[in-house]
């Protein structure tokens, strides 16, 4: 499935459209099932999204209490260290919204190894999503294709039996615990992030597929699927 290509003319007005489909969609899931389920990205785009749903009128339209956050990908770190994603939507966003602590639902990194923490983490997607997709997933778009942290060439691209699992990337020196296709591509809605000149390469790789097999050439939703891109980074 192709992804239909929202290109903005810069930054600010990418994530000001992004936080207008996100304030969207979180109130059609609530009017319709009384609850929102998003996972959220790491990187600098998502982040100004965050920041931006904690200003009015945006904050104002959303019924926080109805809200659940989950990540679609998480570093191996304490939810304090700068590498966090958890952190970086904390200080973005969590801090400034009224959610409840509990509807919060953090990769926990913390505690143990990586494969543990993978499937303590699809325990909790089971336990509060039941057999119900997420509304809304968030990705990034790295230079090399990857998306949440599904990595080229790695064992994570092929799980397929359970929602989330753990790698060790080599480039990074790091393990990371990520949400596996099947997951996200159940979401009833996927949004990719593709901002900046320095992502340009990728983007035209890809949409002339210049470059088969990429992560990101791997989703297949079956829910409504976007790619916001600024003018930077569909300029090739």
């Amino acid at each position: 499935m192709k992804a239909e290509q929202k290109i903005l003319p810069d930054a600010p007005s990418l994530i000001e459209a992004a936080t207008e489909q996100f304030v969207h969609a979180a109130r059609a899931a609530i009017a319709k099932r009384g609850v929102f389920h998003v996972a959220l990205a790491g990187g600098s785009t998502p982040k100004g999204l965050y920041q931006k749903l904690t200003t009015s009128p945006y904050v104002e339209q959303i019924d926080w209490s109805r809200v659940h956050l989950f990540f679609g990908d998480e570093r191996c770190v304490l939810p304090t260290h700068d590498d966090s994603n958890f952190k970086m939507a904390r200080e973005a966003m969590i801090d400034h919204v009224p959610i409840p602590a509990e509807n919060v639902h953090r990769m926990p990194t913390e505690e143990g190894v990586a494969p543990e923490v993978a499937i303590r983490y699809s325990r909790t997607m089971l336990e509060t999503l039941g057999e119900h997709p997420l509304d809304l997933v968030l990705l990034g778009l790295g230079p090399d294709g990857h998306i949440a942290s599904l990595f080229p060439d790695s064992e994570a691209l092929g799980v397929t039996d359970r929602s989330t699992t753990s790698l060790y990337v080599e480039k990074f020196e790091s393990w990371r615990v990520t949400m596996t296709y099947p997951t996200i591509n159940a979401a009833r809605q996927v949004i990719v992030f593709i901002a900046g000149e320095a992502k340009a390469a990728i983007v035209k790789d890809i949409t002339t597929d210049a470059v088969q097999g990429l992560p990101v050439q791997r989703l297949a939703p079956q829910g409504d699927y976007y790619w916001y891109m600024d003018a930077a980074a569909a300029g090739q």
